[in-house]
């Protein structure tokens, strides 16, 4: 079982040592040359431009940062004069301009003892002064110029800094940056300064912004193919040399960002649900931030990125306006200023737009923290991912292997539990997806977790019920249970069109295996053709249906259904084509039925001498195997041979007559008239 190194991507990049950091810094080289570059250019004899960074949480600020304050450290010509101060993530005793100015000075009394030993405690002589606010930046500055330096401040999270100054501080930060040469500031910030777009705030259209976009296919697979240890690194070049579409369905799944990559990635090559556990982790730790920006925002909005991020999948703005209720024009507004805040993001499709959740990791906690139990939207993004990630046969084995791992037991009950939820919303048999749940159900019960409440009714279960339903005379209700429960669309609408078809309500079981036919349902398309040729009442519709079934998959019961109608048809050549195909089926797939109904409407066409060439044929052994049957075929054939009916033993009798009825029957039944 792979553990997972919980910190490798919380906060990851200031806990790694320089060595393996530098080994892992593979994508981001040509932001990183772009602020370099700037950095060794620029002349430190006036003021200088400044840097904002701007990407969504574990897109890479953090990390370009310490790539630029060590590459910083190692050049000669700069480590002669420029010092970078970088502070951790998160500064919250940084609530005015002074104290901004006070922790630079700690932090190069703690780094650079040597140089600028007892400089704190000489700047706070002067606290009591009464301009000290005014004079903290002057006191620093002074300090620099003695020393002949520069600094470089490397602050994360900006932003944060920046909205908890006053105006006024605001209005002086922006003074000495255009007037001091003393400093270069390059900040990280999750999101566009609000203040950027707003021409009457101190900091309207000042920084330089590099924005950070998501990682393409190739710099995905570099940056996948450095990660983890052991087992994990060898799992990642396993996928990279034999799937590398893989990655790509990955990447397109988190938006490229990084550390959601790596999360996702860890869950899937993690067999005991350690990763997973991880990530709830991390979840539940960015629930403070996530709901504060969802707070900030306006009802309209909120309930604008509600519908966004329920559907996961991108949106119309039409679509979105159905939901929310208002008119396009307004959503449409609406939406702008969330792409300005960095909320949602959106693609053209000729004229009009998709608008989905920008980050991927917000809407992954938005479908965790506020979809429905016992509902697909809570594991949508896990649903995704399995179907991009995995073909069907693949997830055959996958959900098997999930199942083994439960029996052996260890496993992290919310793995257990949201794996068999999305499992259950996948294209898997019904039988699988059932055993999933049941041993699912049955490790969570052991283990005492409260996840065992939350699992949802398989789908077996869901059938099961509404089974009991009809039985018990309570069909309406039986449909509006199968309605309402989670079963896909296509799947109910082929069940519904059963129940009308066990009722002999063949206008309504058609109407209902159309539905599912067009969501998809290959099952609805083999039984419909069945279900006009049973009606015998419409040749032509029952021929395109069986065509196109027999066009769409070939297999044993659409050349049966096919060969069944061309019969009907009077195609017979083309029918004994067919016959001989799905008669070469295994004895396991081949029905007896299928094999009677088949020869009983030759006779019924008077096809008697196909009839006996068929069931005389050594390789299908017909003439053993149906004996009514033949002894039926030598009824109506009596005149020519008369000995073969003699050979007839008595207990047969009954058997042949109802035989003989069946070809009256179907010959009045299938007759063109």
């Amino acid at each position: 079982m792979s553990q997972t190194n919980y910190s490798r991507y919380k906060y990851t990049p200031d806990e790694m040592s320089e060595s393996e950091f530098l080994y892992r810094f593979v994508v981001r080289n040509e932001e990183f040359n772009e602020i370099f570059e700037d950095i060794k250019r620029v002349d430190y004899s006036v003021p200088n431009q400044h840097y904002i960074i701007i990407g969504q949480r574990g897109q890479g600020k953090t990390t370009l940062l310490r790539k630029i304050m060590i590459e910083v450290i190692k050049d000669y010509e700069l480590s002669k004069f420029l010092i970078p101060v970088k502070f951790s993530e998160e500064q919250y005793q940084i609530r005015s301009l002074c104290r901004l100015w006070e922790e630079v000075v700690a932090y190069l009394e703690d780094m650079y003892e040597d140089e600028f030993e007892g400089v704190l405690g000489s700047m706070e002589a002067h606290f009591e002064d009464a301009d000290y606010d005014l004079q903290c930046f002057s006191y620093l500055e002074s300090v620099l110029k003695s020393k002949n330096k520069k600094l470089l401040l490397l602050v994360d999270n900006i932003d944060d800094i920046l909205v908890r100054l006053k105006d006024k501080e605001q209005r002086r930060l922006r003074e000495i940056l255009q007037t001091s040469s003393s400093f270069i500031i390059i900040g990280g910030s999750g999101k566009m300064l609000e203040q950027h777009f707003d021409y009457g705030k101190p900091f309207y259209e000042f920084f330089k912004t590099l924005r950070l976009r998501g990682l393409n296919r190739e710099e995905s697979i570099r940056f996948l193919s450095v990660i983890g240890k052991g087992r994990q690194r060898d799992a990642v070049q396993t996928i990279i040399q034999n799937s590398p579409e893989r990655i790509e369905s990955l990447r397109q799944l988190t938006g490229g960002v990084p550390r959601t990559l790596v999360m996702l990635f860890d869950i899937f090559v993690d067999e005991g649900g350690n990763a997973f556990e991880d990530l709830l982790k991390i979840l539940d730790e960015s629930t403070p931030l996530y709901k504060h920006r969802m707070d900030a925002l306006p009802p309209v909005l909120q309930d604008i990125v509600h519908t966004l991020a329920i559907n996961w999948d991108g949106m119309y703005t039409r679509e979105i306006s159905k939901k929310v209720r208002l008119e396009s024009k307004v959503v449409s507004a609406q939406l702008k200023q969330l792409e300005k805040y960095e909320f949602v993001e959106s693609e053209s499709t000729g004229k009009n737009k998709i608008y989905k959740i920008q980050e991927r990791f917000f809407n992954i906690w938005y479908l965790m923290r506020f979809g429905r139990k016992k509902d697909r939207q809570r594991v949508e993004w896990l649903v995704k991912f399995l179907v991009s990630w995995y073909n069907k046969d693949e997830l055959q084995v996958k959900a098997n292997q999930f199942i083994e791992i439960i029996k052996k037991g260890g496993v992290q009950p919310s793995y257990v539990y949201h794996m068999c939820e999305a499992y259950g919303y996948t294209e898997l048999d019904m039988a699988t997806k059932h055993e999933v749940k049941e041993i699912a159900k049955e490790y969570l019960f052991n283990v005492d977790s409260d996840f065992l409440e939350e699992v949802s009714i398989s789908d077996v279960e869901v059938l099961r019920n509404a089974g009991e339903l009809v039985r018990d005379n309570k069909t309406k209700n039986a449909i509006k249970y199968l309605e309402k429960s989670k079963i896909s669309n296509k799947d109910i609408q082929f069940h519904i069109a059963n129940i009308y078809l066990y009722l002999k309500k063949y206008t309504y079981a058609e109407e209902y295996y159309l539905k599912a036919i067009e969501s998809g349902d290959k099952r609805a398309s083999v039984i419909l053709p069945l279900l006009y040729f049973g009606l015998a009442k419409d040749l032509e519709k029952s021929g395109y249906s069986a065509s196109k079934c027999y066009k769409l998959e070939k297999g044993y019961y659409s050349a049966k259904t096919l060969s069944l109608v061309l019969l009907w048809a009077d195609k017979f050549s083309e029918s004994y084509d067919l016959f001989y195909e799905w008669m070469n089926y295994s004895d396991e797939v081949v029905s007896q039925s299928d094999m009677i109904l088949y020869l009983n409407l030759l006779m019924a066409k008077k096809q008697l001498y196909k009839a006996k060439e068929l069931m005389e044929l050594p390789e299908y052994s017909l003439k053993d195997k149906l004996k009514p049957v033949w002894y039926a075929l030598m009824t109506l054939m009596q005149d020519e041979f008369p000995d073969e009916l003699k050979k007839m033993g008595d207990e047969l009798t009954e058997s042949v007559n109802e035989v003989l009825i069946h070809i009256d029957e179907l010959s009045e039944k299938y007759t063109i008239k």
